[in-house]
């Protein structure tokens, strides 16, 4: 079955150009067990990494549940999926929270590479990728998908959504995050 795609924006052009595609905008993530109620839809900072806390966030009443970007597609399988489920399939995911919040902006490390922040959170360099291989996530049983839009224009938003629809490489410089990684 198609995974439904879902997105987070950071500018109301952005998720102007999601919802000209038919793209729905999730706004309201709960991002720990403090902010889970009813018919929430878990992010993956809830740190959903099996069917156990899966189970418990069923228990909770939650809606949907964020698998954590830390699973491969083998495990992402593996994990019974007693509500609906969603993963990262597009997005430059945040690495870590810094101490103190900053400017949103751009840093640079050692080695040139520029790391994308907003407010007190350093996002990756580059955006995980996975419109060409979607067949491959929807054999793992998710419900949904999430493309994250951080950096976009409008425009690179279309293009972005556009190959996840028809399901086609992009010559941009990706990730494929841990989808592929082994254990």
């Amino acid at each position: 079955m198609p995974i439904k795609f879902v997105a987070t924006c950071l500018t109301p052009e952005q998720e102007q150009a999601c919802e000209s595609l038919g793209i729905e905008i999730e706004k309201n993530y709960a991002a720990s067990y403090g902010e889970i109620a009813p018919g929430c839809v878990t992010d993956f900072s809830v740190h959903c990494f099996n069917s156990v806390a899966l189970s418990a966030l069923k228990n909770l009443g939650v809606g949907r549940a964020t698998l954590h970007p830390e699973l491969n597609l083998a495990q992402i399988r593996d994990i019974e999926k007693l509500i609906d489920t969603e993963v990262v399939i597009y997005g430059k995911i945040p690495l870590m929270k810094l101490g103190n919040p900053q400017i949103s902006g751009v840093v640079t490390d050692r080695k040139g590479v520029k790391f994308f922040v907003k407010g007190d959170t350093l996002h990756n360099s580059v955006p995980i990728f996975m419109a060409d291989k979607l067949k491959e996530v929807e054999k793992s049983g998710i419900t949904h998908g999430r493309l994250i839009f951080t950096t976009e224009t409008a425009e690179e938003v279309r293009l972005i959504i556009k190959a996840y629809m028809y399901r086609k490489p992009l010559k941009i410089e990706f990730t494929r995050g841990k989808f592929y990684s082994s254990v």
